[in-house]
């Protein structure tokens, strides 16, 4: 065989094992969901998003505003799944969250990241929760 034959035979050779060793089931895969933004329920109380995987997964987020004294505790973020669901087909890998504050008239910006499959997390320095990022497997 002369050397083009064999470069080609090899490098042929590594595509198909980089194929064979890449996980084919969509269990190793993490999916991402797109921005959950936060809206507001009721005026100056509460701010939350759902988002439905399927019908037994639900994602929700609730941020308790600074000057509420009811269920959940004065501004403190809470997202995760819901609770009312025991069999949890996808677990989330990580909660990335985008948090702002106008100053002003001028906006400033935030972000943190959580390694967790829940999140309770009280902002500070006035900063609000804009939107959420949920990476998740199946």
């Amino acid at each position: 065989m002369n050397k083009k034959k064999i470069i080609i035979l090899a490098i042929l050779f590594v595509a198909v094992a980089g194929f064979a060793l890449e996980p084919a089931s969509a269990a190793a895969k993490t999916h991402k969901t797109d921005k959950l933004y936060f809206k507001q329920y009721e005026k100056n109380k509460f701010d939350v998003f759902v988002k439905k995987l399927n019908k037994a997964n639900i994602i929700e987020g609730l941020y308790t505003h600074p000057k509420v004294t009811s269920q959940g505790e004065p501004n403190s973020v809470l997202v995760g799944f819901r609770e009312s669901y025991p069999a949890k087909q996808y677990k989330i890998t990580k909660i990335k969250i985008k948090f702002k504050k106008t100053v002003k008239g001028k906006t400033y910006y935030s972000t943190k990241t959580f390694n967790k499959n829940s999140v309770y997390y009280k902002p500070k320095n006035n900063y609000r929760p804009h939107y959420a990022i949920v990476y998740y497997k199946k």
